[in-house]
């Protein structure tokens, strides 16, 4: 499941340009999260900056990241998610707990 967030917009003579926007992507056990900024490409935005929402940010994010019928921002995440299915999580070396007698 992927829930997108628009953190910021950044707007030339009311024409949205850009935005920063934060990703997670989750499935029962594990999520992934990733923020990043995206710059439109021309004519993909296609209302003025006042009657634009959260959804059309999203869709047009996604309408301009599709390669192979599929948005690569979405896609990193996902592997990165899936990843963690095939790896065990270890604590790390230097956060051991010292036991006396051990």
């Amino acid at each position: 499941m992927f829930t997108w967030k628009i953190l910021e917009a950044f707007s030339d003579n009311d024409k949205l340009i850009s935005v920063r926007y934060h990703l997670i992507c989750a499935d029962d056990n594990n999520s992934v999260e990733t923020e990043g900024n995206h710059v439109f490409e021309p004519n993909t935005v296609n209302k003025p900056f006042n009657e634009i929402t959260e959804e059309d940010i999203i869709s047009w994010i996604e309408k301009d990241t599709i390669q192979g019928d599929v948005s690569h921002i979405k896609l990193g995440i996902q592997n990165q998610l899936n990843s963690l299915e095939t790896v065990k999580k270890v604590s790390l070396p230097w956060e051991e707990t010292f036991t006396p007698g051990s």
